[in-house]
């Protein structure tokens, strides 16, 4: 619970993201919550790298956004190669601006999302007094590693992973995505930890609910029942085995059609349609901006997530899988991503795959067969997409732990290296 009126306490932090303004992501899963923190009183600064070299009159641009939605914006220049020392650089440049920024107004929260803002701020420690909130967001090294961009053991992995266990060990607050990484990364007494999943503004979604004819209409799919899948493609994404269990469900719903909004290349998809020989009226492959992607859900009637499975996803949390839900869509997915396993289990709102095996594939069909004719699946859905709200969940559970470190409530316990203990050092 948010602590009353009267004993709470706003705080100035500085939150930096390494990643550009201008990214979807960032407006979705940073600048929404930081508007809501703002709004509750606090202080809030964003620091953010851009990758493109922004005019006068852009800065100034993003700037008044920022501010009208109480936010006070700063942009450094993000340094792409090569890899390693331009990485360097930027924690150099960012550590020495978020000093500065700090002693200047008076700030007394550095807010990190993910290793190299906390990288950033265990150098800015020796330049200025704050409280470090260390947003882990995902297992970074991890990723890396599965990602086959890294080795485990590597000079960069061995790095992030001290970054990464100093950081904990000195943060006043930390936030992981799913219950998973919080039990891999913590002792279960640790107080000072929060449970944020990527979540969603259930509401926006909910507002398109009364489009479904209108783009049925336009995309001219008649009675069709629709499969929907919304992202990116490759890496993590499996369009291969979406497209076989699309290929397989369709022999058991034979006007079954796929509905594809993504920015990646379509051309990663529609070879594998061409490969299964699926004929182009089983298929629209569109994009859509963030605002409309709500209207496409709507005219849908369930959603696909094939995320490849691996040790680092344990602590994803896909915000798709949000927005499906919020939409009221039934979701067919695969095993050990996050929360997700046990999300659908409890709500009984999808599918979890065993494996991408061809049986499991088979029975996924079936099962996810039996959802879509499920009259109660829409409100289960919507029931299981009110944990993942952006305002009651997301929003709320920052503004209490911003609340717990302004307090001291959130401090940690006196021996930090007994929960330090049970964390994989990498090292």
């Amino acid at each position: 619970m948010t602590s009353p009126a009267s004993h709470r306490r706003n705080i100035g932090a500085l939150y930096v993201c390494y990643l550009g303004l201008d990214d979807p992501l960032v407006h979705s899963q940073v600048v929404a919550y930081l508007r809501g923190l703002a709004t509750d009183g606090h202080a809030i600064h964003l620091l953010t790298f851009e990758s493109g070299r922004l005019t006068r009159t852009r800065r100034r641009a993003l700037r008044g956004q920022m501010q009208s939605q109480g936010i006070r914006w700063h942009g450094l220049r993000y340094h792409k190669r090569p890899s390693l020392p331009a990485t360097v650089v930027d924690v150099v440049i960012g550590a020495l601006t978020a000093a500065y920024l700090i002693r200047r107004h008076g700030l007394q929260l550095f807010h990190a999302r993910s290793h190299m803002p906390a990288a950033m701020a265990l150098l800015a420690r020796h330049l200025a007094s704050f409280q470090l909130l260390f947003d882990i967001r995902g297992l970074m090294a991890e990723e890396y590693v599965d990602a086959g961009r890294w080795r485990r053991g590597s000079v960069p992995f061995r790095l992030t992973k001290l970054v990464e266990r100093v950081a904990i060990r000195r943060s006043a607050g930390a936030v992981v995505l799913t219950e998973r990484a919080r039990r891999l990364l913590f002792a279960p007494d640790d107080v000072r930890i929060a449970v944020i999943p990527c979540c969603v503004d259930i509401d926006q979604v909910d507002a398109k609910r009364g489009e479904r004819s209108a783009i049925r209409k336009r995309l001219a799919l008649g009675d069709r029942p629709v499969l929907i899948y919304v992202g990116k493609f490759t890496g993590w994404y499996m369009q291969r085995e979406m497209v076989e269990f699309f290929a397989l469900a369709r022999e058991a719903l034979s006007d079954l059609h796929f509905l594809v909004l993504s920015q990646s290349d379509h051309e990663l998809i529609l070879a594998e349609f061409e490969r299964l020989g699926l004929p182009s009226e089983a298929r629209t492959i569109t994009q859509a901006s963030p605002e409309d992607v709500g209207a496409y859900l709507a005219a849908s009637d369930a959603a696909i997530a094939f995320i490849r499975p691996c040790h680092s996803k344990l602590s994803s949390s896909p915000t798709k899988i949000g927005e499906y839900l919020a939409a009221g869509l039934p979701v067919v997915t695969g095993p050990d991503i996050g929360d997700v396993d046990a999300l659908i289990a409890q709500y009984d709102c999808g599918v979890v795959l065993g494996s991408f095996d061809a049986s499991d594939l088979e029975r996924g069909v079936g099962a996810l067969r039996s959802r879509m004719t499920d009259a109660a699946q829409p409100a289960n859905c919507r029931r299981a997409a009110e944990t993942l709200s952006l305002d009651r969940v997301g929003v709320t559970r920052y503004r209490d732990l911003y609340q717990r470190i302004a307090t001291g409530s959130a401090a940690p316990p006196k021996s930090r290296d007994e929960h330090c203990s049970a964390m994989p050092t990498g090292l």
